[in-house]
């Protein structure tokens, strides 16, 4: 999807944004942001703070959601906080793609359900046999 990364006051620039969800990791969406360049930006963020974020502000931190004070806009914004001493980068897209996206991720994952999805097992495994590295 085409959303627009406000990198100061009244300038954005447009960036495209893939969405992706998997049952193996049930709380969390994955946004990767391409840049103008070749590089893609990756955050992983929780399913249902993008999905409250719909109807209200909610995050604490780095990562808060919440949609536009003018309902009829049909945004949300996303502000992603990777470093407090450069400030926010604050994310604007349309609220019903996004929309539609959590709705096809709780048809594979209802809410409430996500424990029932998750390996605990093997994510123990993985780590005792791999120190030190990512889940991911």
């Amino acid at each position: 999807m085409l959303v627009r990364l406000v990198v100061a006051e009244g300038v954005d620039r447009p960036v495209i944004l893939d969405l992706s969800y998997a049952r193996a990791d049930p709380y969390a969406v994955s946004l990767t942001f391409h840049m103008c360049t070749d590089a893609t930006v990756r955050w992983v963020v929780g399913r249902d703070l993008l999905l409250d974020g719909l109807e209200k502000l909610v995050g604490v931190g780095d990562i808060q959601v919440w949609p536009s004070l003018r309902p009829w806009a049909g945004r949300v914004h996303i502000a992603l906080c990777p470093c407090p001493k450069q400030g926010a980068v604050v994310v604007t897209a349309s609220a019903r793609p996004l929309e539609t996206f959590l709705r096809r991720t709780l048809a594979m994952v209802p809410a409430g359900t996500e424990g029932r999805h998750l390996d605990l097992d093997a994510a123990v495994h993985h780590i005792l046999r791999n120190p030190g590295e990512s889940l991911r």
